[in-house]
């Protein structure tokens, strides 16, 4: 009689934990792998699209921005070493505020924002949005630094 007791819930139990057959769209397929081949390249404004702006920071010190926006293009790299605690910290304002943007417009079903990240921690972000590529290229390109170049 007690095992007559014990099989609903062993049924309940099978029930539960057998493996669920569903999916969820994320947008997210290899059919739709959003790419840039500026990241970590020589001279990346050459290889960025219309509109594209891209930021690419790592352990060696380095941020590098390129864009091509409008009929502009360029690249310009800046090293931290050395660099005075009041232009560091406005070289961090600039980067965060670019990447706090590029973060509320990323997508995975859109090349809106495309991020690649290297084995030694180099970070790298394109942004397709001309305004916040051009918040950032004007916050760097004024700051009073000479670049890494």
């Amino acid at each position: 009689m007690k095992a007559w007791i014990s099989l609903p819930a062993l049924a309940l139990l099978a029930a539960c934990s057998s493996e669920q057959a569903s999916t969820v769209n994320t947008g997210f397929s290899e059919d739709n792998l959003a790419t840039s081949q500026a990241c970590f390249a020589e001279t990346p404004s050459v290889l960025l699209e219309r509109g594209q702006t891209l930021l690419e920071t790592g352990p060696a010190g380095l941020t590098r921005v390129s864009w091509s926006l409008g009929d502009e293009t360029g690249d310009l790299a800046l090293s931290i070493s050395g660099m005075d605690t009041v232009t560091k910290t406005a070289l961090d304002a600039a980067n965060a505020a670019f990447y706090s943007a590029a973060g509320r417009q990323h997508d995975h079903s859109t090349d809106a924002v495309i991020y690649h990240r290297t084995t030694d921690g180099t970070f790298c972000t394109v942004v397709r949005d001309e305004a916040t590529g051009r918040a950032l290229v004007d916050a760097v390109t004024t700051l009073p630094v000479p670049s890494a170049d």
